[in-house]
């Protein structure tokens, strides 16, 4: 595996999260129009990756913007043999919960029936998720979702593949790692490095918010 022995801190009173996102060097996350022809941003490595990083989570989470666009391909990857065969070598159960905030429940229900749709605030899903003793959760957005997490400080670690690319921007036509925040100067989030890995020309951070 990528990571060798990956393991997570416990954190007191509510499970860990952490959260992964490829970009590329100019900070975009997803072209808003014709995404096909931009996507996969990374490499089959950061595919890799995101699928360990998947193998070690006790729940996965998406927002709703995400789960309509990607919802489906998330269920069939989930469904699937490499992910399973991945979670088994680390005694965990097959299926990885999966699990879509959203505003409009019975639209994502009838779309996605097989995730657990909660239309709740992100303090009482923490609770919830802690009864459940999930204890590593990954968070893997949207940005606008990623926001809302790290605004309540509940984002632990963060790791971020830089693809060797530059997209460029035009007005409201890409996403970068947070949208729909911009945190006050006492409330920027500072990080520490954990590690630096490279793979031909991408490189993988990993990286622990500070609190």
């Amino acid at each position: 595996m990528f990571y060798q022995n990956l393991k997570f801190p416990r954190v007191k009173d509510r499970p860990f999260f952490y959260t992964n996102f490829v970009a590329t060097v100019d900070g975009k996350t997803q072209v808003l129009k014709n995404t096909a022809d931009y996507w996969p941003i990374g490499s089959k490595k950061d595919h890799d990756v995101l699928m360990q990083l998947r193998a070690n989570a006790d729940c996965l989470i998406h927002g709703s913007k995400l789960a309509l666009e990607f919802g489906n391909i998330t269920l069939d990857s989930l469904m699937g043999r490499e992910l399973k065969t991945l979670r088994k070598k680390l005694k965990k159960a097959e299926q990885l919960p999966y699990y879509v905030i959203t505003n409009h429940p019975t639209k994502l229900t009838t779309l996605l029936s097989e995730a657990v749709i909660v239309n709740t605030d992100l303090r009482s899903l923490v609770k919830d998720l802690h009864t459940k003793g999930y204890k590593n959760v990954l968070v893997e957005g949207g940005p606008t979702l990623l926001g809302s997490f790290l605004e309540l400080n509940l984002i632990d670690q963060i790791f971020l593949t830089i693809a060797p690319k530059i997209f460029g921007s035009e007005k409201d036509s890409t996403l970068t790692l947070v949208e729909g925040h911009l945190f006050s100067k006492e409330n920027i989030k500072n990080l520490k490095l954990l590690s630096v890995k490279q793979v031909e020309d991408e490189i993988y951070l990993r990286y622990e918010v500070k609190k």
